[in-house]
């Protein structure tokens, strides 16, 4: 979201929206399983600062979005090491995804 380039979503970290009195609050999904619109972003305060100047919550979410949880949140994943959870091991990472076809008899 902030820097525009594609990754495959193990190593990115999903940022949602919950409802807050004041409005919208961006959170970061470290599990995967918050419901709702989300938003892709690298892990990495360089990807952060591009998506905050730029004004990407707010296109994403179709909303003004309080990203203050944001940052902190990043920082506590960076400082603990932790990849995003998404139930993938790291030898999934080295296998093309293709796209599975349904074929039916006679064609």
């Amino acid at each position: 979201m902030g820097c525009r380039t594609t990754e495959h979503p193990d190593q990115l970290v999903r940022v949602v929206t919950e409802p807050t009195d004041s409005g919208l609050r961006a959170v970061v999904d470290r599990d995967g399983r918050l419901g709702g619109r989300g938003a892709w972003l690298h892990p990495s305060h360089e990807c952060l600062d591009s998506a905050l100047r730029r004004r990407a919550f707010r296109r994403a979410f179709r909303a003004v979005v309080d990203t203050e949880a944001v940052a902190p949140a990043l920082d506590a994943l960076l400082s603990t090491g932790a990849a995003p959870a998404t139930g993938r091991t790291s030898a999934d990472h080295s296998r093309p995804r293709t796209a599975a076809r349904a074929v039916r008899p006679g064609r």
